[in-house]
């Protein structure tokens, strides 16, 4: 989407245009060719886009129906959520450094606390942005700049970069390949020391470890979205798992060495951002739990105990893994569908469950790991939330 199809979409005609393509019925092509009635054939496909980004994007903001997108900005944009979290930990009413701002995200949670400068070398962005932000009614308080972010003068009291982490179509999570250059962070963490930097939860732990600051792996509802680094004062640990909507956060403390040991009645699946943080056996103190192989992170206790951390399951056969000999097992125990998961084992879970041949109605889980090296599988049930309280376990 070019800059004067943009505009032309923000401007009432284009409105008017998108609300006759909100009733268009039919496929994708008959949509498109009574639209190109009353437009041009790249505003009529550019209308279309984005109303189908915007059905995509109600995932992660509450007014999605009224927002700008491009489909790359949207996938790389934080949810709602994630980003009025991470702002509560600027100061209220600091001058803050939105860099590479895209389509203002994350200046819509910063502009809820902050006075937000929102920097991003494309047009197309910025003109996307100052509309979500008014979305938001937080106009007043952003100033937007389309500049190369390498190029303004960094002061401010803190500053936010959400580096681009494409090289063309191809994703990257390495940092000196990211933009703007790792010699651009190294010059803003020295000329602004409150920053904090939103990367890829896949980068390399060490690379982020050479920034200097937090780290800390934020997950919601499940799926770990992103890492930020936290530097000068936004700093308050070495590293933190934290689960969203919950907001419940786990840090790094020195802790005993935890034991391993065969599964007992329950299994534990910590989150994936406490996996990433390096957490696991924090996790494990916490929640008084062992290990089922000291390279992997499943835990496992004879007593329930309920955190927000992992999933927990309650183990009900446990067998040395042999594909015939666990579809036996299943069907005794009136399986029908069966959930597997894996770690540490060559398996794809697809490809085993479309072997397993069960016929009962029960929803059972397979979970298939390790222990000293030996394939085992382990069949389960998820524990509801609540039922610690319920059974009277602690």
């Amino acid at each position: 989407m070019d800059l004067e199809t943009v505009q032309l979409l923000l401007s009432p005609d284009g409105e008017r245009i998108l609300d006759e393509a909100r009733l268009l019925e039919g496929s994708l092509l008959t949509r498109l060719t009574a639209l190109r009635k009353r437009c041009p054939a790249r505003v009529a496909g550019a209308a279309l886009s984005l109303l189908d980004l915007r059905k995509r994007a109600t995932r992660k903001f509450s007014r999605a129906g009224r927002m700008f997108f491009t489909p790359e900005a949207l996938e790389q944009a934080s949810s709602e959520t994630v980003s009025a979290y991470r702002a509560e930990r600027f100061k209220k009413n600091a001058c803050v450094l939105d860099l590479a701002c895209g389509i203002g995200g994350d200046t819509i949670g910063l502009a809820g606390r902050c006075s937000v400068t929102a920097v991003d070398r494309d047009p197309v962005r910025i003109a996307m942005a100052k509309r979500n932000v008014k979305v938001y009614g937080l106009s007043e308080r952003v100033k937007f700049t389309c500049a190369d972010v390498a190029e303004i003068p960094l002061d401010a009291d803190a500053a936010f970069l959400d580096p681009s982490r494409r090289i063309g179509a191809r994703r990257t999570v390495r940092l000196d390949q990211m933009s703007p250059s790792t010699e651009f962070l190294h010059r803003l963490i020295a000329s602004i020391p409150n920053a904090a930097i939103k990367l890829s939860p896949a980068t390399d732990y060490a690379e982020m470890e050479s920034l200097g600051g937090e780290i800390e792996f934020i997950s919601e509802s499940g799926e770990c979205k992103e890492a930020l680094v936290w530097l000068g004062d936004f700093m308050t640990a070495s590293k933190r798992a934290t689960v969203l909507p919950s907001r419940d956060t786990l840090i790094f403390e020195e802790t005993p060495e935890v034991a391993v040991g065969m599964p007992g009645r329950y299994l534990y699946e910590p989150d994936a951002c406490v996996i990433r943080a390096h957490l696991v056996e924090h996790l494990a103190n916490r929640i008084g739990a062992w290990k089922v192989d000291e390279r992997i992170a499943y835990l496992s206790s004879d007593a329930l105990v309920e955190t927000p951390f992992a999933d927990a399951y309650e183990v009900l056969d446990s067998l040395p893994f042999n594909l015939r000999l666990v579809s036996q097992h299943l069907n005794a125990m009136s399986a029908g569908r069966v959930i597997v998961k894996k770690r540490g084992v060559p398996f794809e879970p697809r490809e085993i469950e479309k072997k397993l041949k069960t016929k009962g109605r029960r929803e059972l889980v397979l979970v298939l790991t390790r222990f000293s090296d030996k394939l085992h599988a382990l069949i389960c049930v998820p524990v509801a939330a609540g039922a610690a309280g319920e059974s009277g376990e602690q």
